[in-house]
C-alpha cells in the first residue's frame, strides 16, 4: 500500500505539474496523501519539482504531532516555541525508502484538510489565472461567489478567500482559522480555498477528485478574467448555487466527473 500511495502522488504532482497545465512552474505547489490508519501522510518533499517528482520525492509526516501543533497555535497564537516545533516535525521526516529529508515549508494547509475537511487527498497549485485574482486589489469579492453552474457543483457554492499569510506556521493557522470560520458559518466544507497572492488549494478523497476540482477551478478564474474585461463579474445567486450543488443529479454527475467512485 505505501509504494502504491508514493506512486499515486507522483502521477498526481507529474500531471499537475505538466508545463502546458501552468499549475506549477520550478518547485511551486505541493500536494499530499493520508494513511490515517498510521496516523501519518505522505507529501512533497522541499525543493522538489512537480512535474518531476517520484516516489522517493515524498516524505512521511506524522498527522497527531502536525495537529499538535496547529491547535496549539489557535489557541494561543504563532510563538517561537510553536515555528522551532513545526521546524522540527518537518524535519524529522522521511522518504518510503528511508532516507531523511525536510517537509515543504506548506504542509501545514495539508493537515488542515486531512483534520478539518474529511478529505485525504490534498493539492496546493499556483495558477497564473488564479493568483492574478488572488493578487488583485479586490480579490475577496472576485471569489465571493460562482460563476458557472459546474464551479459550483466540483468546487462548492461558496469559495473561501483567505488574505496572505507568510508561508510556515502563519500560513497553516490563517488557514486553519479559516476552515474553521467557513464550516461554522456555512455548515460544510470549503472545496476550493484561495490563498490571497499565493494560490489554489483542493481537495478529496482521490486523486481524481483533487485534480478535477483544481481543473474547474483554474477555468472559473479564466471566466472571471474574462468578465473582468466585459465590464464586471455577474455571480450565480448563492441561493441557486447552493441548490444545483447539492441537487441529487448533480451529486451523482459530480462523482462520475470526478472519478469519485
Amino acid at each position: 500500500m505505501m509504494s502504491t500511495l508514493a506512486q499515486e502522488i507522483s502521477d498526481l504532482a507529474v500531471r499537475a505539474g505538466a508545463p502546458d497545465a501552468d499549475l506549477t512552474i520550478l518547485a511551486e505547489g505541493n500536494a499530499a496523501v493520508l494513511d490515517r490508519e498510521n496516523d501519518r501522510f505522505l507529501v512533497k518533499a522541499s525543493g522538489v519539482v512537480m512535474g518531476e517528482a517520484t516516489a522517493e520525492d515524498w516524505v512521511w509526516v506524522s498527522l497527531s504531532r502536525s495537529v499538535e501543533i496547529l491547535d496549539d497555535a489557535n489557541k494561543n497564537g504563532r510563538s517561537p516555541a510553536l515555528d522551532k516545533a513545526l521546524d522540527v516535525l518537518l524535519k524529522d521526516a522521511f522518504t518510503p525508502g528511508g532516507v531523511q529529508k525536510k517537509a515543504s515549508i506548506e504542509t501545514l494547509v495539508h493537515v488542515v484538510a486531512f483534520h478539518l475537511l474529511e478529505s485525504s487527498w490534498s493539492l496546493h497549485t499556483h495558477p497564473t489565472p488564479v493568483v492574478s485574482l488572488a493578487a488583485s486589489v479586490n480579490a475577496a469579492e472576485h471569489y465571493s461567489g460562482t460563476v458557472f453552474p459546474d464551479e459550483s457543483v466540483i468546487c462548492g457554492p461558496i469559495p473561501l478567500y483567505l488574505p496572505y499569510d507568510e508561508p510556515g506556521l502563519s500560513l497553516g493557522l490563517g488557514f486553519y482559522s479559516g476552515a474553521i470560520r467557513y464550516k461554522e458559518q456555512y455548515g460544510m466544507n470549503p472545496r476550493q480555498i484561495i490563498l490571497g497572492n499565493h494560490g489554489l488549494c483542493t481537495f478529496g478523497n482521490g486523486k481524481e477528485e483533487a485534480l478535477a476540482t483544481t481543473q474547474i477551478a483554474v477555468k472559473a478564474a479564466r471566466i472571471r478574467l474574462g468578465a473582468l474585461t466585459a465590464g464586471g463579474i455577474n455571480f450565480i445567486p448563492n441561493s441557486a448555487a447552493q441548490t444545483i450543488a447539492f441537487r441529487p443529479d448533480e451529486i451523482a454527475r459530480r462523482a462520475l466527473l470526478t472519478g469519485d467512485k
